[in-house]
């Protein structure tokens, strides 16, 4: 299985040396990028202050300006309606009137304008009557002559500002019209500049002392969590989901090193078996100790060991890679098209003379469905042909004599490819199952030493499989042995 994991090789090595910066610049890189979260706190807390700040202050500008308009406007008709009813009650024409308007008391900011029946100004309190031109289009004069009384409100040009108009249409016929300049929003504005700024600034100085206290408040809630035991800290609420994730990690972790030493040990225990009995009959060829006779014997069984420890290492290898390129997502070819009834043919051929001298009967059935459709899934050959071999291989090993193997290639209703292993020897006992797939475990160790088993064939056959996004099974076979099948996923098939 090494050739299926040619690119996962060449993946690593081109990580080692194509450009990949040590790890003290990396770790100096890190140590650069690190952000303060008591910074990042107190900026936050100041931008929204100083938003809030601001929206406040146009928001009071506009409110302000809406109150005064309000205001000006009801000032500016009840001065209008007072001095409409006093010009009527002492002017008989146009110069009374424009006479009483040139002696009336006006506020210095309120100009007052009598417009004559066609539109020409009769009389102006701030403007010169010869310069102003025909004001009969004037909609506050068009609404007093229609109705008796009118308001408006724009721009005034001569003025430069926004003003407001009210007018009433007097017993002769004149329109009398009174007229307030007012600030516009952004005048208002203008005017709360000084004040607003020396806000913000407070607002800033406030929001900055209130972030370093809030930053300061976190920092220390974080600073006494015991990340050794994250669920038995007595945190805010908040923090739960980042402890329980903590919790869930270090479980993990824990399981993980559980694992790597259970694994570590058994490679150690079954390593030193083979290696004692190499070095027992070594040393005693090597001292001449042994017998003549006994020599080629003796070589015989460190041969025989020799090669047990080198299928140990090269499935431990294959099952090194596996990790990697499922932890790390290294570089594998998944995207082959791998015919089952064809790699389950070769692997029978391959492992046929095998049976033969075990005295094992290996027989190879393909549904019609499967034959059909060839059985094509997407994945990668090497690792396909692999689980079959390991699957077919152990079934020949821990069966009996006059035992048979049957291989199957199967699809389901749904179009899900299907590798069926079954055989009739020593069987599994249902307790045991699922742990059969675990690294160096056997159900019968004895058995596995004398066939040359490492414990290691079905571990393969469940990482391949999950690479593959299969599943892997095992159940009883009735009436005695046992029955593995490999599922494929409906969508990883390609069907030619």
């Amino acid at each position: 299985m090494a050739a299926a994991f040619e690119s996962i090789e060449s993946h690593e090595q081109a990580g080692a040396g194509e450009g990949r910066p040590p790890a003290s610049c990396d770790s100096r890189k890190s140590a650069r990028a690190r952000r303060l979260l008591s910074r990042d706190i107190a900026r936050t807390v100041m931008a929204a202050t100083a938003g809030l700040a601001v929206v406040c202050t146009l928001l009071f500008a506009l409110v302000f300006y809406v109150v005064v308009d309000r205001q000006a406007a009801s000032d500016l008709s009840k001065e209008c309606v007072s001095l409409a009813a006093g010009i009527d009650a002492r002017s008989a024409d146009a110069a009374q009137a424009a006479a009483l308007l040139e002696n009336a008391m006006m506020p210095a900011d309120t100009r007052v304008t009598l417009i004559a029946e066609d539109g020409g100004v009769l009389f102006d309190s701030q403007a010169d009557v010869a310069a102003l031109d025909n004001h009969a289009l004037r909609p506050e004069v068009i609404q007093a002559m229609e109705t008796g009384e009118g308001e408006a409100g724009r721009y005034s040009a001569t003025l430069n500002r926004e003003t407001l108009y009210h007018s009433i249409r007097l017993d002769e016929g004149f329109v009398l019209r009174l007229a307030v300049s007012k600030p516009t929003v952004l005048g208002v504005l203008r005017s709360l500049a000084l004040p607003c700024v020396a806000v913000l600034a407070l607002a800033v100085a406030a929001s900055f002392a209130a972030g370093w206290v809030v930053s300061r408040k976190i920092a220390s809630e974080l600073s006494v969590v015991d990340l050794d035991h994250p669920l038995e800290n007595d945190a805010p609420h908040e923090l739960m989901p980042l402890l329980e994730r903590l919790a869930d990690q270090k479980k993990s972790i824990d399981a993980q090193a559980a694992e790597r030493r259970r694994f570590t040990a058994n490679v150690s225990h079954e390593l030193k078996t083979p290696l004692t009995v190499i070095s027992g009959y070594a040393e005693l060829i090597d001292r001449g100790i042994a017998r003549p006779e006994d020599v080629v014997k003796f070589a015989g069984y460190i041969h025989g060991e020799a090669q047990h420890m080198k299928s140990m290492v090269d499935e431990l290898l294959t099952l090194s890679r596996l990790d990697d390129a499922q932890a790390e997502g290294l570089k594998v070819d998944m995207d082959q098209r791998v015919s089952l009834p064809q790699a389950a043919a070769a692997t029978v051929r391959r492992l046929a003379s095998s049976a033969e001298r075990c005295g094992v009967t290996l027989r190879l059935a393909v549904s019609d469905e499967a034959a059909k459709a060839d059985a094509a899934v997407a994945g990668n050959a090497r690792m396909i042909e692999e689980m079959a071999r390991n699957l077919v291989e152990n079934a020949i090993r821990y069966n009996e004599p006059g035992g048979s193997v049957d291989v199957a290639v199967l699809l389901d209703e749904d179009g899900a490819a299907k590798l069926r292993v079954s055989d009739t020897g020593v069987g599994i006992p249902a307790d045991l199952r699922e742990k059969v797939f675990e690294r160096f475990f056997c159900v019968d160790e004895s058995r596995s030493k004398e066939t040359g088993g490492s414990g290691l064939g079905l571990a393969i056959v469940k990482h391949a499989a999950q690479l593959h996004g299969a599943t892997v099974s095992v159940s009883a076979n009735d009436p005695h042995g046992s029955v593995f099948e490999v599922r494929f996923p409906a969508q990883r098939r390609r069907i030619a």
